[in-house]
């Protein structure tokens, strides 16, 4: 019992000093997490790999009992990942600049135009209205382009004199950044082909250090977890890659404008839950508008329907089922996360959302089983 009040008051004289010093400590764990990025980086890197690193040692003959053939297959298997990942990031690369660079072009070129053909119906439409004050008006209206485009060439130039007047910076903050993505890998390379030794060190650290309802709860949740990001990793990476490659293959069909790029854009928009299959139509249906307006609405409706078909055939099939959040929630999910850490957090949101559901679904329904009257799994239905 002393013990326990000793404990209690440590606790408490560190949580005063926290407290008071809440400048200093933020300060140093922000020191302590940049210092620490690269391995936390590795770290992420590694898990990724890992999702399909596990596949293709599934594929490289798995039923070998060849001592070569097993001390080659995680060296191979790891090394085909990264090239298939660097061969994607390329691959994508080399689909998105040209991409870029003609919307670009689009908007230079095509949206004077629009802006004209819609002030033009515009005021057709107030003239058949009787309303000839708002004709006038819209008439009235002038917007010197070169002038526009003048003035964004120069806040551009200057951001590039900015950066040129800070080249020692720059060159630092390039070096600093290549330095920690080579450590980055490095350190997932070292963790992936001694993942096992690992795994065995830390469950015995925790079986000395940890009381065991703790560590069996610890075990419980990180299994848990690693189960929801590997399904939604996995099955959002490749759910993106057959929706861009549907939108992109049915524009081309329907003669489309654009159909390549939007393709690409859907497909990449697609990782973000909920909110990127809105953000890929918005900028596909604004890059038609600017060509050809009536094809715009064809987009949308084909956009409309393909998202139907993936959401209820594809998605089920290539994830294995949903992971288990109702819809209110991963709509939270990606809005705090989002608005905490931008994409990312958009991204991770939703799996680190979906594990904490399923733990307090299963706790609160294992409470309601064996202290209240009896509950079933339809208070988490949505």
């Amino acid at each position: 019992m002393k013990k326990n009040w000793v404990r209690i008051a440590v606790l408490a004289v560190i949580s005063c000093l926290c407290v008071k010093y809440s400048d200093t400590v933020f300060r140093a764990a922000d020191r302590v997490i940049g210092v620490m990025s690269p391995l936390i980086t590795g770290f992420m890197i590694a898990y990724v790999l890992d999702i399909l690193m596990k596949k293709l040692e599934r594929i490289y003959f798995p039923k070998s009992q060849n001592a070569w053939v097993m001390k080659m297959r995680r060296p191979v298997c790891l090394f085909s990942s990264i090239f298939i990942i660097l061969l994607a990031a390329i691959v994508l690369i080399l689909l998105v600049v040209p991409a870029l660079q003609e919307s670009i072009y689009v908007l230079t070129k095509d949206i004077p135009k629009a802006f004209m053909e819609f002030q033009s119906w515009l005021s057709k439409v107030a003239a058949d209205a009787g309303f000839s004050e708002i004709q006038e008006y819209v008439n009235s209206l002038e917007i010197n382009w070169n002038e526009i485009y003048s003035k964004l060439g120069g806040i551009l130039s200057r951001g590039i004199g900015s950066i040129f007047n800070s080249a020692f910076s720059m060159a630092n903050v390039v070096v600093s950044f290549i330095v920690s993505g080579v450590v980055a890998v490095i350190f997932s390379i070292y963790m992936l082909f001694q993942k096992e030794r690992l795994k065995r060190q830390f469950e015995a650290a925790a079986k000395v250090y940890l009381p065991a309802k703790m560590r069996n709860a610890a075990e419980k949740f990180l299994s848990m977890a690693h189960d929801t990001f590997t399904r939604f990793i996995s099955g959002q990476v490749l759910e993106a890659i057959i929706l861009g490659t549907l939108c992109g293959l049915g524009m081309f069909l329907l003669r489309l404008p654009y159909a390549l790029m939007i393709g690409v854009t859907v497909g990449v928009s697609a990782l973000i839950p909920v909110i990127g299959a809105y953000i890929g139509a918005i900028l596909g249906a604004f890059m038609i508008l600017t060509v050809e307006p009536w094809k715009a609405l064809v987009f949308l409706v084909y956009l409309v329907i393909l998202q139907q078909v993936e959401g209820n055939l594809i998605y089920p099939r290539v994830v294995g089922g949903s992971i288990g959040l109702p819809g209110l929630w991963v709509l939270a999910a990606v809005t705090v996360g989002g608005g905490l850490f931008g994409v990312p957090g958009m991204l991770i949101g939703v799996p680190l959302t979906a594990t904490a559901y399923k733990w307090v679904k299963q706790d609160v329904l294992e409470k309601l089983e064996n202290h209240y009257e009896p509950q079933g799994p339809h208070l988490f239905k949505e």
